[in-house]
C-alpha cells in the first residue's frame, strides 16, 4: 500500500474493563484492516495508549510501506497531548513511551491527531465489543492484494 494511511484509535472503560479499537484505512477511507479487544483496567486514557501500542505492531506486522505518514487519529485529548509532547507523559508510563516510540522509528513518519467528537462509528463499535473480548480480534488484507 503507498501513500497516506489513516490508524482511527479509541478506548474506552467501565466499571472494571476497558475496549480498545483500532480502524486502518487508505486515502479513500476504505478500512484494511481493524482490530478489538480489552484489558483489566477502568481508565480509558491507558486503554487507548495501549491501543496506540496495538496500532503501531499491527501496522508493522502487516508490512506496509508508506510513501507518506501514518496518521493515528486519537479520540482522547490527554493521549494526544501525551503523543504530541514528551515532557507531559506521566513517568509511570516511561516504559510504554519508550516501546511506542522504537515502533514510530521503524514506522518511519507518524503524526498525532485529533478526532471529530463521534467521528468513527465503527471504531467505536468496535471498542464497545472488545470490552467483552477475552482475545484480540485482527483482521486485515495484504498489501500485495490490494495493489
Amino acid at each position: 500500500m503507498h501513500g497516506c494511511l489513516k490508524f482511527n484509535v479509541c478506548g474506552i472503560a467501565n466499571e472494571d474493563r476497558a475496549g480498545y479499537r483500532g480502524v486502518l484505512r487508505d486515502k479513500e477511507g476504505v478500512a484494511r484492516a481493524l482490530f478489538s479487544g480489552s484489558v483489566v483496567a477502568n481508565d480509558t486514557d491507558l486503554a487507548e495508549i495501549g491501543t496506540v501500542m496495538v496500532a503501531l505492531d499491527v501496522f508493522l506486522v502487516m508490512k506496509w510501506k508508506l510513501n507518506d505518514s501514518l496518521f493515528i487519529e486519537l479520540g482522547s485529548l490527554v493521549v494526544f497531548y501525551w503523543c504530541a509532547n514528551k515532557s507531559m507523559r506521566p513517568w509511570s508510563l516511561q516504559a510504554t513511551f519508550a516501546d511506542i516510540e522504537r515502533d514510530i522509528e521503524k514506522v518511519g513518519n507518524v503524526i498525532f491527531s485529533m478526532a471529530e467528537k463521534n467521528g468513527n462509528k465503527m471504531a467505536y463499535s468496535l471498542a464497545i465489543a472488545g470490552i467483552n473480548r477475552e482475545e484480540i480480534f485482527e483482521a486485515w488484507r495484504r498489501a500485495i492484494a490490494l495493489m
